[in-house]
C-alpha cells in the first residue's frame, strides 16, 4: 500500500523515498525538497566558513593601517613643533638685534646732544630687555583636538556637507604663482601646475613625484577615466596627455594649432572650449575623433564668456558671465542632448574690475562646488539648482578640486590647501 506524501498539505501518494531524511514524497514535492535541502547544506557551509573565520588575521592587517596613520600623524606633529621652534629662534634674534640696533642708535644721538633728554628713553628701554629676560615672550597654546571622525571604522555614513562649516585646512602645501593657477584630480592624485613642474601629490597631501614640463604654459587640466591620463592644454596651441602610470607625456597631433582655454571629461568624452566659446566633443576611444560641435549663440550669447568647464557623467556645468547684466549663472546641461537643465545665479555681480578666476569642479553625484576668486567666496550648487552654502575663503581662491568627494583642494595664490568634506 502506497504511502501519503510527508507533506502535510500534501494529499498525493508518494513516489520517492528520500533517503538523507528517511521520508516519503510525492513527484511534485521532491524539486522542492531538493532545493530546501540545497539551501540547508548552504547555510551549513556558510556557517561552517564563518566560524573558521580568523579575526585575529585581519584584526592584525588593519592594525598594520592605524599604525603606519600613527607614524604619519607623528610625523605631522613633530614637523609643526620642529617650524615652531625654528620661528621662536627667529623671534629672539629678532627682538636682540632690534634691542642692539636702538641702543647703537641712542649711542649715536647722546654724543651729539644733551644725554639727559634720552634718560626716559634708555629707562624705557631697559624695561623691555628686562621683560624679556624675567618672562622670554608670551607664548599661547591650543590642545590639540583630534576630530573624531577622520577615521570611520565599518562603513562611513557621510552627514549632509555644509560648506558654511568648511573645516580649517589640515594640510598646506606652498606653491610657486603660476599664470592660470591649473589644478585637477584622478582616483588617486591631485596634479598641479607648478611652473617648470607638474606635482603629483597624493590623498594624504604628500608630493609623490614632481614631473618636469618644458611645453609651455598650461590653460587647464582635467582626467580622463577611459584613458586613466591627465590632459593639459596649453598657451602654445598644443594638448598633451599625461599617463597616471608611466608619468610619460606626449603630445596629441591631431588636435595641434588649435586654441583651446577650457578642458573637462566625461567617461569617454572629452570637450574643449576654444577662444571664441564654441564647445567640441572628441571621442576618446577607440581613437581620438571629433564627434560634434557648439557655437554661439547655443553655448552663450555674443555678450556673455564661459569663465568655466566641467563635468558628470552625464551633466555639462557652465559658469557663464555677461557685460551686459553683469551677472554670473551656473547653467548646467544634458550631455546627451545639450538641452539646459537650469541656470542659477550666482550672488556674483560682474564687475569689469572682476578678472580673476572662477572655477567649478563637481562635488558628489550632480552636486557643485564653485570658486571666485574676485570675492574670495565660494559656492555649494544642490542637485536641484538650489545655493545649498556659500562660504568667505581667508584667501583668493582661485582653483578647486575633489577627491572622492572626502578632500577638497583650494589653490590660492601661494598655496594649495587641503580640507576634509
Amino acid at each position: 500500500m502506497s504511502r501519503r506524501c510527508a507533506i502535510d498539505t500534501c494529499q498525493q501518494s508518494s513516489r520517492v523515498l528520500c533517503y538523507c531524511c528517511n521520508e516519503n514524497l510525492c513527484l511534485e514535492h521532491l524539486s522542492t525538497h531538493k532545493n530546501s535541502k540545497s539551501f540547508l547544506e548552504q547555510i551549513k557551509s556558510f556557517n561552517e566558513e564563518v566560524q573558521k573565520f580568523d579575526a585575529e588575521k585581519f584584526i592584525e592587517r588593519d592594525r598594520k593601517k592605524l599604525n603606519k596613520w600613527r607614524e604619519e600623524s607623528l610625523k605631522k606633529i613633530q614637523r609643526y613643533y620642529e617650524n615652531k621652534c625654528e620661528e621662536l629662534d627667529q623671534f629672539y634674534e629678532r627682538k636682540i638685534h632690534e634691542q642692539r640696533k636702538e641702543v647703537d642708535a641712542l649711542q649715536r644721538r647722546v654724543i651729539y646732544y644733551n644725554q639727559y633728554e634720552y634718560s626716559t628713553t634708555i629707562a624705557e628701554l631697559k624695561q623691555k630687555f628686562s621683560s624679556i629676560q624675567q618672562n622670554g615672550i608670551p607664548i599661547h597654546f591650543r590642545s590639540l583636538t583630534i576630530d573624531p571622525n577622520c577615521i570611520a571604522i565599518g562603513e562611513f555614513k557621510r552627514e549632509d556637507f555644509d560648506l558654511n562649516e568648511l573645516s580649517l585646512p589640515y594640510e598646506r602645501l606652498n606653491i610657486p604663482k603660476t599664470a592660470t593657477f591649473s589644478m585637477t584630480s584622478s582616483e588617486k592624485y591631485f596634479l598641479i601646475d607648478q611652473n617648470s613642474d607638474l606635482v603629483l601629490v597624493d590623498q594624504d597631501s604628500r608630493i609623490v613625484k614632481q614631473i618636469p614640463w618644458q611645453f609651455g604654459s598650461i590653460r587647464d587640466m582635467c582626467w580622463s577615466f577611459a584613458l586613466t591620463s591627465f590632459i593639459l592644454i596649453t598657451e602654445i596651441n598644443k594638448t598633451y596627455l599625461l599617463k597616471e602610470k608611466t608619468l610619460s607625456i606626449t603630445c596629441l597631433e591631431s588636435m595641434a594649432n588649435q586654441l583651446w582655454i577650457l578642458c573637462t571629461c566625461s567617461n569617454s568624452l572629452l570637450y574643449l572650449v576654444s577662444l571664441n566659446h564654441a564647445i567640441v566633443e572628441f571621442c576618446l576611444l577607440p581613437r581620438l575623433i571629433s564627434n560634434r560641435r557648439w557655437d554661439q549663440p547655443d553655448t552663450c550669447q555674443k555678450f556673455e564668456t564661459i569663465k568655466d568647464i566641467s563635468s558628470s557623467d552625464d551633466l555639462l556645468a557652465l559658469i557663464i558671465t555677461s557685460e551686459k547684466t553683469q551677472m554670473v549663472h551656473l547653467i548646467l546641461r544634458s550631455l546627451a542632448t545639450f538641452d539646459q537643465i537650469f541656470s542659477i545665479q550666482l550672488d556674483i555681480v560682474n564687475h569689469r574690475s572682476y578678472r580673476l578666476s572662477m572655477r567649478c569642479c563637481l562635488f558628489k553625484k550632480n552636486q557643485w562646488l564653485i570658486c571666485d576668486a574676485n570675492t574670495s567666496r565660494l559656492f555649494h550648487i544642490g542637485k536641484d539648482g538650489k545655493v545649498k552654502g556659500t562660504f568667505k575663503y581667508e584667501q583668493e581662491p582661485f582653483h578647486l578640486a575633489v577627491f572622492d568627494s572626502k578632500i577638497l583642494a583650494i589653490r590660492t595664490e601661494n598655496t594649495v590647501d587641503f580640507h576634509h568634506l
